[in-house]
């Protein structure tokens, strides 16, 4: 006879595996680098690619394909929010405009590039730690080694099974004089910068925290 699982058995040993799997695999991103899996592949596959042309956003849609196995429309969005944040990817053709709430055009007729910021401060293979792709066929990073605080400049939103994040995006100035103060021991306060612009009241703020 089989042995019966309570529901708390059940709980620990199934719905916590499937809720760390897409907490780590597909909805948060690493605090060591800023980026979610999906979001990482993309700059790790358009590495691989750069010769300092533009490609298609199509092809890199393709070449991120091997190492993400959630699909193309994934991937498609994913790297349209990076392109539009204006910061890892230069951007040709109309990628939309997060102020307008304009979408972008099909990946086959826009195209990208990693910025010069983005080879200075996100890829150094020699410190890398490395993984093997779902299937087994190539390698991909864990997390890129990125020299800045990616995850406070961009911002984040993500909705996994039973968590949720939402870091408010910040002034890249800022963080370059906060990264300095924090290096000279010197005591930082930082607060949210909007993209788009706006007014916040941050006297309730207490350093992001719920």
């Amino acid at each position: 006879m089989h042995d019966v699982a309570t529901v708390r058995g059940m709980y620990q040993n199934w719905f916590l595996d499937y809720a760390s799997y897409v907490i780590l695999e597909r909805a948060v991103p690493a605090v060591e680098d800023g980026f979610k899996p999906v979001q990482r592949r993309i700059m790790h596959a358009m590495k691989e690619m750069d010769d300092g042309r533009f490609n298609k956003v199509a092809n890199v849609i393709g070449q991120t394909m091997q190492y993400h196995p959630h699909g193309d429309a994934s991937i498609g969005d994913a790297m349209v929010n990076l392109g539009q944040k204006d910061l890892l990817i230069e951007t040709q053709g109309n990628w939309g405009d997060v102020r307008t709430g304009d979408s972008a055009a099909a990946p086959r007729y826009i195209e990208a590039r990693l910025s010069k910021f983005a080879l200075e401060v996100v890829f150094n293979p020699d410190i890398t730690d490395w993984q093997m792709s779902y299937d087994g066929r190539k390698r991909e990073p864990t997390t890129l080694p990125v020299k800045f605080p990616l995850l406070l400049a961009q911002g984040v939103e993500g909705i996994a099974v039973g968590l949720s994040t939402k870091i408010m995006p910040h002034n890249f100035r800022e963080l370059c004089q906060g990264s300095i103060d924090i290096l000279r021991k010197r005591e930082v306060r930082l607060y949210p910068d909007f993209p788009t612009g706006g007014l916040a009241d941050i006297s309730n703020y207490q350093s992001g925290m719920r």
